[in-house]
């Protein structure tokens, strides 16, 4: 606290004018100080080098970005002496040219030492317009954003709407009229879209245009509010202002496996109506505004949405980064400025200090992040910790020798991953807990999960027969499984370091600054500390509850306004002020600020009650106007942007949208998954519910701008550019979307080409074709049936192959479906020659196992025989008898002994579903009394830190004979549930065990071994054999794949050319 008195007293010295008998010492030394720094310090020359400005006191006593540059009465503490004093060339001043004299120097050193006062001569009558570093002028505090939320009466008018009045008075002070009203089926087009992020079904339609109820519209919007669609199109949104991820971000980008668990909390919140300012609470501060609701706890994985670097060593640095992430998106979501301007230096724009910008760290600076929290009622804990008691007491022996055999082995895990750590950061986590300051509590957790990510590993580092043993426990662990209760919902949330606080310190200046709000609304500057009421229980220190409360009060400018700026940004595609994160001078300010502050007042007025927001902006005949004003001149003229609302802005579909329109256009989506971990994004249900990967990104997104998810994103960019054209025109995904469209028009309107034509049209606009345009429609499927398709198109027609990229590769593999019945199979690979063995390889991303312990195959030959020799490679089921989730090779053949039989060749080599690999097996044969071996390999694409991994397994396979049976990549003969599910890529096939220098892995090149190489590129063909052994790939039956019926392709080009279209991606 003295401190702070301290500074208060010098920065208002700034302007308090000097008497007496100092004034000669302080005119020469500041008129020294012109003379020589204020060409690079001062307002008068418009530069502040370092941070630093010269030209008042107050400048000299907040500093630059090395700290104060004046500390009055001590010269030795002054920096700025330092430096003049200093013959280092990396900070002496001045920089260039010549140095001050020893004369000059002791007129400074004196000035300093008698309390640096400020000449009279040098004070100037305070301005608005000048602006002194660490204060804040009336000019800065008059700024719209500042002010507090006013209740503007609603302007005089005809319309009964308030909404309307306040539009239409803007329009009549510029001479503008809106537009009429839009047609009926275009405003249910545009109103489902924007509430529910879906089209409207054709029977909607029909039933909307032809009811005669004056409130139809009125209804259709309550019925469209009460949809659980309406919560997963807000939750989009709102995802994008947390930075929202399923994944880490940086190069190996790990899946967040509990993550979705937010996502699910935000969509339920929207569609049972949660009160906004409860909503705001529960995401800062839920665990301690709400201790024991579970969806409070969920809520605060808002603070864990930052990017996580697994390998990052300099943990100190990596926990500043989180804290700056907290406090940047904290502000760019609850206050609408951009703090992060103002973590080097006084915001540059707006009246935002830098010491505004830790004060709301200091906020966050306590948070410790836990994975091990389960969101669940005290009934559901107790229920599990009965079960887990049960089942802990049943399996109480395999536990412990479990333990035991793997002590030594974490051991080393531990040393391993600790030790590449600094020396300070090693001493912080064998450190006792109870021994840590907070802050190397922090620390320390941060870089346990290295330690952690270790453990994970631990299957592959397991050799020898403690892999035996350690199988064998794990057997006798499953065999109680039906006493284990299900894992407990675990949430990413926070917790904090104990009830002492932590203030955050201004990096180089060393300043303590204590959580404290912006000080632009504060009656001094800076800003009082916080007042902190510390929860009951002791275990927090109340600080982000505070901030939660703050910003909920009604006296608080930003909140209101900004969640209803948003609102408006969603229906109208702008805000009424356009830049919906930074309500600063760098954004322009709103358009119809009584409106805006009308609906900030309404909101808080009526509880925070969101749909009602909603309710009352969907219903104003502002938005329910036409995008088409019979007379547009003198709108164009004099409101080109349409900030006046003079017509309905047009828009396209966001990424999801269009892809979700896709899928509802093909029939092919599906809306009951409504929660759940997210899918793959190739699978057709919602996009809400499909993975964010943050590196490894749905390719229909990323070219239609939906954003990067690493920082806070308040609107998406709407760009036009080729390569949105060119993935439409080409992808296989566009192309199989257009077959799928072919095929429900043939069911729904059999043998009905005009038919067929008309349901399109209503499936893809809602509206049926105009008579041209049927015209057209029938002239082009029969210019296309009279075309003779290409290599190209008869292959992407072919079958249900589908492509899909495969994550940090170019180039795209094949993505196989779970019990996939279409078997692939390599022509003339019956009767190939094996007896120097074989080496088979892949690129795979596996995304499931078998329950049981059927192993999915990822390539395979032949059948389970006693006459005909047959194998698979695979990865072993979650029943496996030794390892799940583990490469495996299963042989059927002649043994060492000459029997014929089974020989299984179990690895330790464990994979992670939905991650990228490369995986090998090299099988060599029993000979002469010594046993055959296969040789695994296991990399990791996802992390280049990952070392190749190999394992050696004996065994007592001597011959392999498959007859006639051909060779299968992704699937084996009879067998679907042992078919492989996820993406494969380069599949290989070699004969004889290959050693390192020669896998796929280490050269690309192709080799005299190679007999079959099989890619899944487009260009070349998805079943195209790449070693020029001409052994492509059919299915199973064996037969060339061809077009399932006919007219398949002249109508799916019609169904593709059409979802290309305008009118398809767009809401008017």
């Amino acid at each position: 606290m003295p401190l702070r008195v301290h500074h208060a007293l010098l920065l208002g010295l700034a302007v308090l004018p000097l008497r007496g008998a100092d004034e000669p010492v302080a005119e020469r030394a500041v008129a020294l100080l012109e003379e020589r720094c204020f060409k690079c310090h001062s307002h008068a020359a418009g530069k502040n080098k370092g941070g630093l400005v010269m030209d008042s006191l107050a400048g000299l006593t907040t500093g630059g970005d090395g700290g104060a540059a004046l500390v009055p009465g001590d010269p030795e503490k002054s920096l700025f002496l330092r430096n003049i004093r200093s013959a280092d060339p990396e900070i002496m001043m001045p920089p260039k040219g010549e140095r001050l004299t020893a004369a000059e120097v002791k007129v400074l050193s004196d000035w300093v030492r008698a309390g640096a006062p400020w000449p009279a001569s040098r004070v100037t009558a305070k301005s608005d317009a000048k602006y002194l570093p660490g204060t804040i002028g009336a000019k800065e505090r008059a700024w719209w954003a500042y002010q507090p939320v006013r209740r503007a009466e609603p302007p005089a008018g005809a319309a009964s709407h308030p909404i309307d009045r306040f539009i239409a008075a803007s329009l009549s002070e510029a001479g503008l009229t809106p537009a009429p009203a839009a047609e009926r089926a275009t405003l249910l087009r545009r109103v489902t879209f924007d509430v529910t992020g879906l089209p409207p079904t054709p029977a909607e339609v029909e039933a909307f245009v032809a009811d005669p109820d004056p409130l139809a519209y009125e209804k259709l919007v309550d019925r469209l509010l009460a949809s659980p669609a309406f919560g997963e199109r807000q939750a989009r949104a709102w995802l994008d202002l947390v930075r929202y991820a399923d994944s880490d971000g940086f190069r190996i980008d790990d899946f967040r496996p509990t993550a979705w668990r937010y996502r699910d909390y935000v969509i339920e919140a929207y569609n049972t109506n949660k009160p906004y300012d409860r909503f705001v609470q529960e995401q800062l501060a839920g665990d301690e505004l709400f201790p024991g609701d579970p969806a409070a706890l969920t809520a605060t994985g808002y603070l864990r949405h930052w990017i996580y670097e697994y390998n990052n060593r300099d943990a100190r640095g990596q926990w500043e980064t989180i804290l700056n992430d907290l406090t940047d998106t904290t502000g760019d979501v609850f206050l609408g400025a951009g703090m992060q301007c103002a973590r080097c230096h006084d915001h540059k724009f707006d009246p935002i200090l830098q010491r505004d910008y830790f004060a709301l760290r200091s906020f966050f600076t306590n948070v410790l992040p836990v994975d091990d929290r389960a969101a669940w009622t005290p009934a559901e804990a107790a229920e599990h910790a009965q079960k887990q008691a049960a089942w802990e007491q049943r399996t109480a022996e395999p536990r412990a020798a479990l333990a035991r055999l793997e002590q030594k082995y974490r051991r080393n895990a531990e040393k391993e991953a600790v030790g590449v750590f600094p020396d300070d950061i090693q001493d912080m986590v064998r450190k006792p807990a109870a021994e840590r300051s907070p802050l190397e509590t922090q620390i320390a957790a941060l870089a346990w999960r290295q330690v952690d990510y270790k453990f994970n590993q631990l299957m592959n580092s397991v050799k020898g027969e403690d892999s035996v043993t350690q199988a064998d426990l794990r057997r006798k662990l499953a065999e109680a499984d039906a006493l284990k209760p299900g894992p407990p919902p675990l949430v990413l949330a926070v917790t904090e370091t104990g009830p002492a606080g932590l203030d955050a310190t201004i990096p180089k200046k060393g300043t303590l600054v204590p959580p404290a709000f912006l000080s632009v609304l504060s009656a001094t500057v800076p800003a009082p500390p916080a007042k902190i009421i510390p929860p009951a229980d002791g275990r927090t220190t109340g600080r982000r509850s505070a901030l939660a409360r703050w910003l909920t009060e009604p006296t608080n400018p930003f909140t209101a306004r900004l969640a209803m700026n948003r609102l408006w940004q969603q229906y109208f595609r702008r805000g009424l002020a356009p830049n919906s994160s930074d309500f600063g001078r760098l954004g322009e300010p709103p358009s119809h600020p009584e409106l805006l502050d009308w609906l900030a007042a309404e909101f808080m007025a009526k509880g925070w009650d969101q749909k009602a927001m909603h309710r009352l902006v969907l219903t104003s005949a502002t938005y329910r106007q036409s995008s088409r004003h019979p007379t547009p001149q003198a709108g164009n003229l004099r409101d080109p942007q349409n900030t006046l609302l003079w017509r309905f802005q047009p828009q396209r579909l966001e990424a999801e949208e269009i892809r979700d329109a896709l899928f509802a256009a093909t029939g092919e989506l599906k809306l009951t998954k409504r929660s759940g971990p997210g899918q793959v994004h190739g699978e057709p249900i919602r996009s809400i519910f499909t993975r964010i990967m943050r590196n490894n990104r749905d390719p229909l997104a990323d070219v239609f701008d939906a954003p990067q998810w690493f920082a806070s994103t308040a609107a998406r960019d709407v760009t036009t550019t080729p390569i949105q054209s060119l993935l439409l025109l080409n992808s296989p995904f566009m192309v199989k979307r257009g077959e799928a469209l072919a095929d429900r028009l043939r069911k729904e309107v059999p043998g009905d080409e005009p038919g067929q034509i008309r349901r399109l049209y209503q499936l893809l606009y809602g509206r049926t074709p105009a008579p041209a345009e049927a015209t057209r429609a029938l002239a082009f499927l029969a210019e296309v049936r009279g075309q003779k398709p290409d290599a190209t198109a008869r292959n992407a027609a072919a079958v249900d192959l589908t492509s899909e990229k495969v994550p940090f590769r170019d180039g795209q593999g094949l993505r196989l479906e779970a019990g996939n019945t279409n078997l692939l199979t390599a022509e003339r690979t019956t009767r190939l020659d094996l007896s120097a063995g074989f080496t088979i390889e892949a690129v795979i991303v596996p995304r499931s196992v078998s329950d049981g312990a059927t192993v999915r195959a990822i390539a395979s030959q032949g059948v389970k025989s006693s006459k005909e020799g047959s194998w698979q490679f695979g990865i072993t089921g979650q029943k496996s008898r030794r390892t799940p989730l583990a490469l495996v090779l299963q042989g059927f053949g002649q043994l060492a002994d000459g029997k014929f039989g089974e020989a299984v060749y179990f690895s330790n080599l464990r994979l992670t579903l939905h991650k990228p690999y490369y995986v090998a097996a090299a099988l060599t044969f029993a000979k002469d009394g010594q046993p055959g071996t296969v040789v695994f390999t296991l990399k990791d694409l996802a992390n280049d830190d990952e070392p190749l991994l190999h394992e050696q397994v004996t065994g007592r396979l001597a011959r392999l004979d498959t007859g006639t049976h051909p060779f299968h990549p992704g699937g084996k003969h009879g067998e679907p549930e042992g078919s492989f599910h996820g993406v494969i890529d380069d599949v290989r096939l070699s004969a004889g065990a290959l050693p390192d220098s020669l896998l796929l892995y280490a050269s690309e090149d192709a080799q005299p071994s190679t007999l079959g190489f099989w890619r899944f590129e487009n260009k070349t063909g998805l079943t195209k054999d790449s070693s020029g052994q001409g052994r492509d790939l059919t299915i199973a039956t064996g037969k060339k794949p061809v077009a399932k019926n006919a007219d398949r392709t002249p109508l799916a080009a019609l169904c593709h050319a059409l979802l290309n279209s305008s009118e398809f991606l767009y809401v008017e």
